[in-house]
Order: structure tokens, then sequence, then C-alpha cells
């Protein structure tokens, strides 16, 4: 059976605190559940955007908790934030029995998982340095990352699944998208946008790189370019497309 022991993410949940200056506030918001019914739930709105995703927590006794869910900010009305709940995929490990352990009252819900730790999708270097020097109070993961395995598997137009996919793999809450003269915060897991902001140099799309900025050989599709998925052709048309932009 797998045992996701609450003090083993201990350091992950707490370094989401940190203070960022948005239209929202990421840090970590944790309640408790009271008014379940079924796969849906309803907390106290504190001003979390629809998208916005967390966990479930269970406990089994005074020292023991494991992750049973993923919690999704569905809508919000009256000061109430209605949530929904989803399997908790992060940690899967095909080999192991899982736990099937519906959400309940009592148990903790934990919003803004991992939102300190974000994938930027730029469409240039020069572009990605201003964030890193712009964002500092995030912890990067660098799109080189992401490439290598758009690379290995000859994807050079990635989807909605592939970057949720990455999110997984490295532990990510947050997407942040350069699309045209503005940037998108993207939650990983509902794939939402929960919050823009405007960008200081409008994106020039003939410089821009396919799929975005990384420092690795071109990305192509399988036998040189005959068999797969195209590159795409227009970096912002295709991340307005992607985001529901358009």
């Amino acid at each position: 059976m797998k045992r996701y022991i609450l003090p083993l993410l201990l350091p992950l949940l707490l370094s989401c605190a940190t203070t960022m200056v948005w239209a929202f506030d990421p840090s970590l918001y944790q309640t408790t559940l009271t008014n379940v019914k079924g796969t849906t739930a309803q907390i106290e709105d504190r001003n979390t955007p629809v998208g916005s995703s967390g966990i479930v927590l269970h406990a089994f006794d005074k020292e023991h908790r494991a992750i049973i869910a993923t919690a999704i900010v569905k809508s919000k009305s009256d000061g109430k934030a209605t949530l929904v709940f989803k399997k908790f995929k992060r940690l899967e490990q095909p080999s192991l029995p899982e736990y099937k352990i519906a959400p309940k009252n009592g148990d903790i819900v934990i919003l803004n998982y991992l939102y300190n730790r974000i994938l930027p999708i730029m469409p240039d270097e020069k572009h990605f340095k201003t964030f890193l020097k712009t964002h500092a109070e995030f912890e990067t993961i660098h799109p080189d990352l992401f490439a290598a395995d758009l690379y290995l598997g000859h994807d050079p137009q990635p989807t909605r699944r592939d970057f949720q996919q990455v999110c997984r793999q490295n532990d990510l809450g947050l997407l942040y998208f350069a699309v045209k003269d503005r940037s998108y915060y993207v939650d990983c897991d509902s794939f939402k946008i929960l919050d823009s902001e405007p960008l200081k140099q409008a994106i020039d799309t003939p410089k821009s790189m396919h799929p975005f900025y990384h420092r690795l050989p071109k990305i192509k599709n399988r036998m040189g370019g005959i068999m797969g998925s195209e590159s795409i052709g227009d970096y912002n048309l295709y991340y307005q497309t992607l985001l529901g932009l358009k």
C-alpha cells in the first residue's frame, strides 16, 4: 500500500508560502472539510481563483496522514468556493495498490499546492532571463528539462497532456506562458489561467524559438519530419489556442 506520509512532504508544502504580489493570494490555504457531498465540497473562499488546485489529506492517526485526492476550485459564489475532487496522480506507482478513500468531513484540504515551483514557457532567451530576474520568488524549472523529453519523443508540438506530465515529473504547481504582450499563470492540474500580467516587451513571433526557448538541438518529429506531429508555425497563435485565449 502506498503511504504518502505528511512529514516527508512538509518541506515542499511550507516552501509554497513565499510572499508574491499577484492579483490572488498564492500562499498555502489550509482548511478542514465540513460540507462534503460526493465528489464536491464547499469551503470559505479566500480570494482563490477558479482552477486553483490542491490536495486532500486523510489522517489515519495522530502521526500519519496520506494524500487521497486532488481538489480543484470549480466555482465561487456568496463567499464560498466549490471544490471538485479528482484522483491524485503525482505519486502514481502502478506496481503498488492505491488508497481507495474518498474525501469526507474532517479531512484537510490544502490549496495552492506546489505553487512555488514553476516552468516558464518563453519565446527566446531574453524573455527567459527577464523572467528569472523579475520572479526570483519562484523555484524555476529550466525549460531544457521539458525540451529534452520532447526531443527524445520526437514531439515538436507539446499538448496540454505533455505539459501536465512534465508538471507531475518535476513536482510543479504552475506554468507560466508568455503570449503576445501578456504572460499567464496556469495551474498544472486544471490547466486554467489563474492570473496574468503585462510583458515588458511584446513577443516578436518571427524571432520565437519552437516550441519554446530551450538550449537543445531543434526538436523534430520522426524520420526527419515525415512522421509525427508538425512543428508549431506561429508561437503566439499556438499558445493562444492552447490556453483558450481566442
